[in-house]
């Protein structure tokens, strides 16, 4: 009987590990001429070229038949006269992203699972497809983000929330917390992540040291089975090109009388607003090579 309880809540431990932090896309940019009629979309955003070539890129707030007033993105509220309008179109919610956004920033905030002390700026949200499942991250504020992450049969269910900071132009620190549970599966079955990540370096090239402690219980035992242990990892980026990163992620914890470490190598070629990855899980358990055979395949599509 206990060997089973232990091998039960060994199994169960090890997976709920996996899904908790692991808990192509590409649009056509398309631009829609105005008609001459003065209709504008409201809360769309517009490119608006004079004839002497000047571009201002914003929201047109009102149009009196001799000029329109923009509110624009770098110089605020502007009027500018008809007659020096050359042209007015509707721009790509995603061309205004890529253009805010560094070109070094190629979804830097993620490894392959792990996370660490950098930043997204406020709307700039992204959606993550692993093979094992769907993940979004929702930017909140310049320092905030939220989210959550399944698998494709919707079990187990993990929410997300962290705090990231620049100290200075190279370091970087991060602390967040991952909650779910089973979800249909079994609801009483949950964990709980807390961790935090101190990063040094830039965009292009860094390493993250993180740390935490995982908490899974299933309350449907009885008595409650409940296993938890510290975490750690390493991670680190180096951009190899202008559209290809190297990635090295991985983790470690302690699964009742074993020490279990996960190595993950790989590749992210894409731009700052679509990518893909992959990269080769390694799993080691109490020093022994465990073959896992399917690769860690992403995709990133910011929106």
């Amino acid at each position: 009987m206990k060997v089973k309880f232990i091998s039960s809540i060994r199994i169960k431990f090890f997976i709920g590990a996996i899904f908790l932090l692991l808990i192509p896309i590409f649009d056509s940019l398309a631009q829609d001429t105005l008609q001459n009629n003065n209709e504008y979309v409201p809360e769309k955003t517009y490119l608006i070229i004079k004839n002497d070539g000047t571009e201002y890129i914003g929201e047109i707030l009102s149009d009196d038949g001799r000029e329109i007033l923009v509110n624009t993105l770098k110089l605020g509220k502007l009027y500018i006269p008809k007659h020096e309008i050359k042209s007015i179109s509707l721009v790509n919610k995603e061309e205004i992203l890529a253009a805010k956004l560094p070109e070094d920033d190629f979804f830097s905030s993620r490894y392959f699972i792990t996370t660490n002390g950098f930043n997204q700026k406020k709307g700039d949200h992204y959606l993550l497809i692993h093979i094992f499942g769907p993940e979004v991250q929702f930017a909140v504020t310049d320092n905030i983000t939220v989210g959550g992450l399944t698998s494709w049969i919707g079990m187990p269910i993990v929410l997300s929330l962290k705090y990231s900071a620049k100290l200075t132009d190279n370091l970087h620190v991060g602390a967040g917390v991952l909650g779910g549970s089973l979800s249909w599966s079994n609801i009483a079955a949950n964990g709980i992540l807390p961790y935090g990540s101190v990063t040094f370096g830039n965009l292009k090239h860094n390493i993250t040291f993180s740390g935490g402690w995982i908490y899974v219980q299933d309350a449907n035992q009885t008595p409650t089975e409940s296993h938890e242990s510290a975490l750690f990892s390493v991670a680190g980026m180096v951009r190899l090109g202008e559209k290809v990163s190297f990635i090295v992620d991985s983790f470690g914890f302690k699964e009742t009388n074993s020490d279990v470490v996960v190595v993950m190598p790989g590749i992210r070629i894409g731009s700052n607003k679509n990518a893909f990855q992959i990269g080769l899980t390694q799993v080691y358990v109490d020093d022994e090579f465990i073959p896992f055979p399917i690769p860690t395949l992403g995709w990133f599509k910011r929106f």
